[in-house]
C-alpha cells in the first residue's frame, strides 16, 4: 500500500442547475456500468444523479467516466448483482459550470451507525427494531472569511437556502472520488484575537459517502 499526500485533493460544490433527462435506454448492466444518454458539454468527473431505473446501484449521486456525446459510464458503480430488469431512468447532470470549487483548510466526515428504536415487552426487555429515521451522518468543513470569494459566496448561501446539494472530493493521486448528498445544517464562526477570521459549515449527509474509483492502471 501507498501513502499519497493530500496535496492534489480538490472539494468542489454543487452551486447551479443540472441539465435534465431521460436514459435513451436502460442501463447496461457491468462494472462500471454504462449508461446510453443524449448530452453535450459534459467530461470525466461530473457529477450526475440517476432515478428510476429500477437499481439500486444505479439510482444514486454518481461520477461521470467515459463521457461522449451518446453516453457515459458510472465511475465505479458495479451492477453485476442486479437481477431485476432495469428500466430507462432520468438523469440530472451536473457540470463544470454548476459546480463551485471550495478552498477549506480542514475536512471531517462522520458516520452514524444506523439508529434503533426501543420495542421491550416483559417477554424481552431489551427489544429493538431499526429506526425509521436515516441518518447517515455530518460532513464539516472549515476555512477562512473572505466575502470576494465564491467559495465562501457558495457555502453561505447553502447555509441560507439549506437545500440538497452535491460534495464532489477528488482524491487526487489516492484515486477517485468521495460523493455525498449534503445539506447545510449550521455555520458558525471564530474570531481570534491572534490570527485569520474563520467559518466551519457542518452539514448533515442524506446518504453514506461513496467513494467512486476505476480499476488500478
Amino acid at each position: 500500500m501507498t501513502a499519497h499526500s493530500t496535496d492534489t485533493v480538490t472539494f468542489w460544490l454543487t452551486t447551479g442547475t443540472p441539465t435534465t433527462g431521460t436514459m435513451g435506454a436502460a442501463p447496461q448492466q457491468g462494472n462500471p456500468t454504462s449508461i446510453t444518454a443524449t448530452t453535450s458539454g459534459g467530461a470525466d468527473g461530473d457529477v450526475v444523479v440517476c432515478s428510476n431505473t429500477n437499481w439500486s446501484s444505479v439510482d444514486n449521486v454518481q461520477i461521470v467516466d467515459d463521457w461522449s456525446n451518446s453516453g457515459f459510464k458510472l465511475l465505479g458503480c458495479d451492477s453485476t448483482r442486479e437481477s431485476v430488469a432495469a428500466k430507462a431512468g432520468n438523469f440530472a447532470h451536473y457540470k463544470a459550470d454548476a459546480m463551485t470549487k471550495l478552498c477549506p483548510s480542514e475536512f471531517t466526515d462522520n458516520s452514524n451507525t444506523p439508529g434503533t428504536t426501543g420495542v421491550p415487552t416483559f417477554c424481552d426487555p431489551t427489544a429493538t427494531i431499526a429506526s425509521s429515521v436515516v441518518d447517515s451522518g455530518t460532513a464539516t468543513l472549515v476555512g477562512y472569511v473572505d466575502t470576494c470569494d465564491e467559495d465562501y459566496i457558495a457555502l453561505y448561501q447553502a447555509y441560507q437556502f439549506k437545500d440538497q446539494r452535491y460534495l464532489r472530493i477528488g482524491l487526487g493521486d489516492a484515486g477517485g472520488y468521495l460523493i455525498m448528498p449534503v445539506t447545510a445544517l449550521g455555520m458558525s464562526w471564530e474570531l481570534p484575537i491572534d490570527g485569520a477570521v474563520q467559518y466551519s459549515i457542518e452539514f448533515v449527509k442524506g446518504s453514506a459517502t461513496r467513494h467512486a474509483f476505476g480499476p488500478c492502471t
